[in-house]
């Protein structure tokens, strides 16, 4: 086996490795989902937003991500309930997805004083991971809106349905001061294929960011994860491995053919 189809083998292998390995979970893991953080405002047109995020601490993916707000007055006394679901609708293991709650009753929101939030969930089965965000950048236009723009690609094997960008900012503390989502251009993206997106935050929420993040999902996809530190590591002795066994299998077989080559010309002779 020559060098080039060992490293062939190598990178089919470390790439399954990696497209699969979101979808690795323990069959008798545990399901957690924790607020990381969250903020209220009054919007221009005076509906009140509670916003904020959650991540899955759990090692189960989950679906159907419930954040319920009570809402009281100064003297601790209800004065409207509301609920929302998270941005992204199936959340991984180690991910986290914003929220934007919002209470339209203009009159009750003027009453609030504090509120309390509390979330539910189900689990639910993993997406595989095959949408890659290939570049984004940010800038405020001419009216004061704010522009996250970029690129992304499906690097899965069928099509993306519903490709969904959703984008969470935070001010100077971490804290989440907005949410907001779009879907790319087409929505829908075949194998390979790239889209642009834009995702708009309005003026009045601009001056409170000091930095964004981004993550996406489709119907059939999540997005493919950073990854970390220890993961080059990994893969450097996974193929180490890998080599050292095709190696030992190939090797016996080269020898006898050798073998068998010398006790020909032998013969001949």
């Amino acid at each position: 086996m020559n060098v080039k189809t060992l490293t062939l083998i190598l990178w089919v292998v470390v790439s399954g490795i990696l497209a699969a390995a979101p979808s690795i979970e323990l069959a008798w893991g545990s399901a957690q989902v924790s607020i990381l953080s969250h903020s209220s405002y009054l919007d221009s047109i005076g509906y009140l937003h509670v916003v904020g995020e959650v991540k899955n601490v759990g090692d189960i993916s989950v679906h159907y991500v419930k954040l319920i707000g009570t809402f009281y007055d100064i003297s601790n006394v209800v004065v409207a309930t509301g609920f929302t679901f998270t941005e992204l609708d199936v959340i991984p293991s180690s991910r986290k997805s914003p929220f934007d709650l919002i209470l339209t009753d203009k009159t009750q929101a003027t009453k609030v004083d504090h509120y309390a939030l509390s979330v539910t969930f189900s689990t639910t089965g993993p997406l595989l991971a095959g949408l890659n965000i290939l570049s984004n950048s940010s800038y405020t236009d001419g009216i004061g809106w704010m522009h996250v723009v970029g690129e992304i690609q499906n690097i899965g094997s069928t099509r993306a349905t519903y490709v969904k960008i959703i984008a969470t900012y935070y001010d100077g503390t971490g804290k989440v001061v907005a949410a907001g989502f779009t879907f790319s251009d087409p929505s829908d993206l075949d194998p390979t294929q790239k889209a642009p997106f834009d995702v708009l935050l309005s003026s009045d929420r601009v001056p409170y960011v000091s930095r964004y993040e981004i993550t996406a999902e489709s119907s059939q996809y999540s997005l493919v994860p950073e990854l970390g530190s220890y993961v080059v590591p990994f893969l450097f002795m996974l193929a180490t491995v890998l080599t050292t066994i095709i190696l030992k299998k190939r090797l016996p077989r080269a020898s006898l053919s050798a073998a068998a080559k010398s006790t020909r010309v032998t013969q001949r002779k």
